[in-house]
């Protein structure tokens, strides 16, 4: 288990000098280990491996030419309503990823049964840019099992877990990289796209999955009243040994008291 170290660094300032976009109090109260440095957490002292920080990191700064009509994509995470977004009349929104709110819609499947089961989905479909909004138009729908685990409340002064889940059979060959933002977006790579704002994306936690499976890392949530009422986004990058990598179903988290 990988746990999140602070210091007076600060988490957004860890990645841009942003007090204005993360606020002060976040700024001011977490921060992610540079390469080189020891392993706070590591008896042997070894260092940080700079590969496996910026795996995650790479990937978002992978160029993201707009994505064309007609594209195929491939979407993971728990259906929610469309009046999510908080428009409560937009008929070509009927359905959104849960958290993300990305549009998601289809003509020949039944996605109000997929929505009723409250289930984790791998949603395939056509990226539809004709329609406005542009969404996912639905062609087939898995249901699979949840491949990032992460609470939606955490309280100051408290840890909060995630645990990044590998599909079926995937061992310690499988790299992950566990990303914090301050909002949701898209950005489609590998066929599939990041639900999370890449410009606020931070990776928190990367390497391998342990033999059963997973990876947790714990962060602790400092006791600052400056943090109640924050909310951060959360989604993984999963990469199978000598497979495309993959992106989790996204997560959010509130801050409480």
């Amino acid at each position: 288990m990988r746990r999140f170290h602070r210091d007076s660094g600060g988490f957004c300032t860890t990645v841009r000098r942003a007090s204005s976009i993360c606020g002060t109090a976040l700024a001011s109260s977490w921060s992610m280990p540079t390469p080189g440095d020891p392993d706070p957490y590591d008896p042997k002292g070894t260092t940080m491996s700079l590969p496996t920080l910026l795996r995650g990191t790479a990937l978002l700064l992978l160029a993201a030419a707009p994505l064309a009509s007609q594209q195929t994509l491939t979407l993971r995470g728990e259906l929610d309503e469309g009046r999510s977004t908080g428009c409560y009349y937009c008929p070509n929104v009927p359905y959104t990823v849960k958290f993300s709110e990305t549009p998601v819609r289809s003509a020949t499947v039944d996605l109000q049964f997929y929505k009723d089961l409250s289930a984790q989905l791998v949603l395939t479909g056509i990226w539809d840019t004709s329609t406005t909004p542009a969404g996912l138009e639905v062609t087939s729908v898995t249901v699979v099992g949840e491949t990032l685990s992460f609470p939606t409340n955490a309280r100051t002064g408290r840890d909060a877990r995630f645990i990044v889940h590998g599909p079926a059979g995937a061992g310690a060959s499988t790299q992950t990289a566990l990303m914090l933002s301050l909002g949701s977006g898209f950005l489609p790579l590998f066929g599939s796209a990041a639900l999370i704002d890449p410009s606020t994306a931070l990776v928190v936690d990367a390497g391998p999955l342990g033999l059963d499976g997973q990876r947790e890392t714990t962060l602790p949530v400092p006791t600052d009243a400056g943090l109640i009422g924050l909310r951060l986004w959360s989604q993984a990058v999963i990469t199978p040994a000598g497979s495309q990598p993959l992106f989790s179903n996204p997560g959010r988290t509130d801050i409480d008291r």
